[in-house]
């Protein structure tokens, strides 16, 4: 093959992702990320605002405590609907709803620091990871209940994405500890 044609043919994708739209699209997408699990997770660890729609802290769709918690999601998803999986069922019923206390607080703190860390773009790999976890876990949770099935895969797949692409590394600190740090997994 003749290395004058191979050296003056472009590559389409290559050009796309080594293009500063890319990195762009990227940061905006993990920055998305972030705003939606940090969210979620203040939450679940803030007391609802009396009178504010509807009766959430900042006009979160999900509260501390109360019918619209994850507790009475788990509660209703895996308890009341009788998920098919006893093992899974049993220890939703038998520790982590009778310990939720715990469990609630554990779960908004994981989401605000995976939420602060995706907006960051510090450790994003790992951040991206426990994210799409979590949301695998409750499309495993609602998989069986007449749920719409990519419910749930909407936020883990790109989450996944953006693990596998190192997102942190456009704008974000994943950037400037790569440039110091040869191993740096971010």
């Amino acid at each position: 093959m003749d290395t004058s044609t191979a050296a003056t043919r472009s590559d389409p994708i290559g050009d796309v992702a080594n293009g500063p739209w890319f990195g762009r699209a990227m940061a905006t997408l993990r920055i998305f990320f972030g705003v939606v699990y940090l969210h979620n997770g203040l939450a679940k660890i803030l007391p609802a605002v009396p009178n504010l729609w509807p009766d959430t802290p900042v006009g979160f769709v999900i509260n501390a405590t109360g019918g619209r918690s994850a507790q009475s999601i788990l509660n209703f998803e895996v308890i009341n609907q009788a998920h098919p999986v006893e093992p899974y069922r049993s220890l939703i019923e038998n520790v982590v709803l009778p310990n939720f206390g715990f469990f609630g607080f554990s779960i908004g703190a994981l989401e605000t620091v995976v939420g602060i860390m995706l907006i960051l773009g510090l450790l994003t790999p790992i951040a991206a990871l426990v994210a799409a976890g979590m949301a695998l876990h409750l499309q495993f949770a609602t998989l069986w209940n007449d749920k719409w099935i990519y419910e749930y895969s909407v936020e883990w797949m790109p989450l996944l994405c953006l693990a596998a692409f190192r997102a942190g590394r456009w704008h974000g600190l994943d950037a400037r500890l790569v440039r110091t740090r040869s191993r740096w997994i971010g």
